[in-house]
């Protein structure tokens, strides 16, 4: 059925049955069938069909039943989809062999004239009354308050497998993994296509609900609801459900804030305590935060170990500075993703899970946001001139009037350096690693305060700098540039990708091959003059500071914290 062009046969029937079993439980078609044809005649159309799930075991076919074909599918999407290839009649009701279910509540499935599902007392003891969607572009919740679902109260999608829909109406069911959001998206695409409401009507129970597993492809299914009508004034969210992280949340009562001062978290990558420290997502988040908290803004950073904590239910708005790793969105709050490097490791799953996107590449944006099908707003990397400025020069500076590199060699060979070292520049490396590689006499120090880079970086007669493939491909331009500039120094970088439509400034040189470098690293090359080095860090502290790119995000956030409590 998936793929195929040709609708399904319409057969003259007013009931199809189609009975769902995992692998391991095929002694309980039987029951099934038997319910089905005291509901609607021993003549009823029913039609059985297995699947593997979990890599449950195979059960022997027992004869005499209705199956479709003689071996299981892969999971319960294809099963639905290879139980109606052949046609079904003006009702089609699935029922799975974990439901037990009667009569009246056949019936009522039949007569619903849309979507419907029974309302399910679980194993537990809870009651399931249908897929709610408090949160457009999370998990929808399973309604399970105990005084849920009246008969024929209207939900967003059925997620139990005891329900029926309009023959006329059927589309192909996904393969997820997730047996909820399987019936789920199923669900909501039949009602779609009937214009019709999904209904709770009757009652049944489970045996036994199968886990859940949140791939890639289950995110891609609920992300496309983003733009929805939420069901509900808030949520709390729940523990990460594996592989991916997706949360389930739960509603919660929430008041449509208008305060100004929203509380922060800033999701980066490095590690907590000393070994990520000196990782640069730590200075980045840092001098972000501060810009933040200039606005009145309340802020906390998460290092990786945190990136889900138990009270994150009160941060207003999530901020996942994505450099090295995937962070799950928060669904009780703003989720804001801002993707500042290795931008290829970022899926267009993961920008759709996003309330607003950002990238510090306005040409990645641009590709991306066609490819995924969502904005991706650019957003450049950015400098902190509390710290970069002109008067950090220091005439005295052993950087002072040399070529100076600040950075570790990142367990990979930077050509840049490679290339100054060979062209035979005043060379003077700051950062871990180079003992090997650089000249004694061009080391400096393994490590910098903030202020000491600020100071190499005005004092310094060129400053050099370069991009991971992928970053200049995506026209990522490296926070390194708007320091150096700021500080009224003079960079040299590799080519990065529409660079000059980002930055065109005189203290800003591209070498695109050693031979460029050479000219430009020449002690005679004229550069501009103090003034105008002043001239461009003014500009640059203007326009690409800490405080200008808060000011975006915070618009940001209280956009999307109005359309979500609206």
């Amino acid at each position: 059925m998936t793929g195929s062009a040709d609708p399904l046969p319409r057969l003259d029937h007013d009931v199809t049955v189609l009975v769902t079993t995992r692998s391991d439980r095929h002694a309980e078609v039987a029951r099934l069938v038997s319910v089905a044809r005291g509901a609607f005649g021993r003549a009823v159309d029913v039609r059985a069909v297995s699947y593997v799930a979990d890599a449950s075991p195979i059960d022997p076919f027992g004869r005499r039943l209705p199956w479709v074909r003689p071996e299981p599918v892969d999971g319960l999407g294809p099963a639905i989809n290879a139980g109606v290839a052949g046609g079904v009649g003006r009702t089609l009701v699935v029922l799975d062999t974990s439901v037990s279910v009667e009569v009246p509540t056949l019936h009522a499935l039949a007569a619903a004239g849309s979507v419907a599902q029974a309302r399910v007392r679980m194993p537990d003891g809870t009651l399931r009354g249908g897929a709610r969607l408090l949160r457009p572009g999370a998990l929808p919740w399973s309604d399970d308050r105990a005084d849920t679902a009246t008969d024929g109260a209207i939900v967003f999608a059925a997620d139990q497998p005891v329900l029926s829909v309009p023959g006329a109406a059927l589309v192909p069911a996904p393969g997820l993994p997730d047996e909820r959001m399987t019936l789920t998206a199923w669900s909501r695409a039949v009602a779609d296509v009937d214009g019709g409401p999904v209904r709770v009507v009757g009652e049944a129970t489970r045996s036994v609900e199968a886990g859940r597993t949140v791939d890639a492809a289950t995110v891609d299914a609920f992300a496309a609801w983003r733009d929805r009508e939420s069901d509900g004034d808030g949520v709390d969210a729940g523990a990460p459900l594996p592989p991916w992280g997706a949360r389930p949340v739960r509603p919660a009562r929430r008041s449509a804030a208008t305060d100004d001062h929203l509380t922060w978290s800033l999701k980066i990558a490095a590690p907590a305590g000393a070994e990520g420290d000196g990782w640069g997502d730590v200075h980045f988040a840092a001098e972000l935060a501060g810009a933040l908290e200039r606005l009145g803004q309340r802020v906390r950073i998460d290092r990786r170990d945190a990136h889900v904590r138990g009270d994150d239910a009160a941060d207003d708005v999530t901020l996942v500075i994505r450099g090295l790793d995937r962070v799950p969105p928060n669904p009780a709050s703003v989720n804001l993703l801002w993707v500042i490097s290795h931008p290829d490791d970022v899926s267009d799953t993961e920008l759709r899970s996003f309330d607003a996107a950002f990238a510090a590449g306005p040409v990645w944006a641009d590709a991306a946001a066609a490819r995924a099908g969502v904005p991706v707003r650019p957003l450049l990397q950015a400098t902190d001139p509390a710290v970069f400025h002109p008067g950090a020069r220091s005439a005295t500076s052993a950087d002072a009037d040399r070529v100076v590199f600040v950075g570790s060699t990142r367990g990979a060979r930077r050509p840049v350096v490679a290339d100054a070292v060979a062209l035979g520049a005043d060379l003077r490396v700051h950062g871990p690693g180079w003992e090997q590689l650089v000249p004694p006499e061009s080391l400096g120090g393994a490590s910098l305060s903030r202020d000491a880079v600020a100071q190499a970086y005005a004092s310094a007669r060129v400053v050099l700098n370069d991009h991971w493939p992928d970053m200049a491909d995506g026209g990522f331009v490296s926070n390194r540039v708007f320091d150096v500039l700021a500080s009224g120094g003079v960079v040299v970088t590799d080519p990065v990708a529409g660079l000059s439509d980002v930055l065109d400034v005189p203290t800003l040189a591209v070498a695109g091959s050693r031979d460029e470098l050479g000219v430009l690293l020449d002690p005679s090359h004229p550069w501009p003059t103090a003034a105008e080095r002043a001239s461009v860090a003014a500009r640059i502290a203007a326009e690409h500071s800490f405080d200008a790119r808060a000011a975006v995000l915070v618009a940001a956030a209280r956009a999307e914290r109005a359309r979500l409590h609206r």
